[in-house]
């Protein structure tokens, strides 16, 4: 082996910015994936962090219909800090049950709130979350499904 580096992505070699998570997205690979390409840059090598860092949570909630009517569903984003996928997926559903009380609504009325499921896990896509950054990124193929599904998009109230 004529020489001992192992070569980054051609995007994040040639830009020197292209966060790890990030690229591991964009190209269907796993962030273990990424680490192994990890570039040994002055003696120092580079690659996944250790210990805590930032994950986001998507969680699926439910508040059960009262007299008759529909259930509403809520979709929250959480920020977690965990070692890895299973220990944010751990995390997020203990914060989520945590919120299964019975809170009183904006019209004074109690609404409860029942955990459904950790819909996705994800490694945020920036890890300082001290300055501006992205945190979450998903991908669909059927637009009018999402414009269906998505009230925000045509204006209606929940």
């Amino acid at each position: 082996m004529r020489d001992a580096k192992v070569l980054q992505p051609a995007e994040w070699v040639r830009t020197g910015t292209v966060p790890t998570r990030r690229w591991a997205v964009a190209h269907g690979r796993s962030i273990a994936d990424v680490g192994e390409c990890a570039v040994a840059t002055g003696g120092e090598r580079k690659g996944p962090a250790r210990g805590p860092r930032p994950y986001i949570a998507m969680v699926l909630m439910e508040s059960p219909g009262e007299g008759g009517s529909d259930p509403l569903y809520e979709e929250s984003v959480i920020l977690v800090y965990a070692t890895d996928d299973a220990d944010a997926r751990s995390r997020a559903e203990r914060r989520a049950r945590s919120r299964e009380a019975k809170p009183l609504g904006d019209r004074g009325e109690t609404v409860s709130w029942c955990f459904k499921r950790v819909v996705d896990v994800s490694a945020a896509l920036d890890e300082d979350l001290t300055q501006d950054a992205d945190l979450y990124a998903r991908h669909f193929r059927d637009y009018a499904a999402y414009e269906r599904f998505e009230p925000l998009l045509s204006g209606e109230e929940l």
